[in-house]
């Protein structure tokens, strides 16, 4: 019987909250293992002068304890 974990991370982007969701897992990925499913609770982003300068995205993360 596997056990899995779920924690919630932030990632972020310049370009979009689909490049900022997969920043998250890619800087999830360099340090977990047998990451196994993905969901986008929240995007957010920081305006200055009325512009997007960084998109975030909020993911809730599973993955497989060993």
């Amino acid at each position: 019987m596997a056990v899995s974990k779920v924690i919630d991370l932030i990632g972020n982007s310049t370009v979009s909250w689909e490049d900022a969701a997969r920043n998250a897992l890619t800087g999830a990925g360099k340090s977990l293992h047998g990451i196994t499913d993905l969901e986008i609770v929240q995007y957010t982003a920081k305006v200055v002068d009325n512009e997007i300068i960084e998109y975030r995205a909020l993911v809730r993360m599973a993955f497989v304890v060993d």
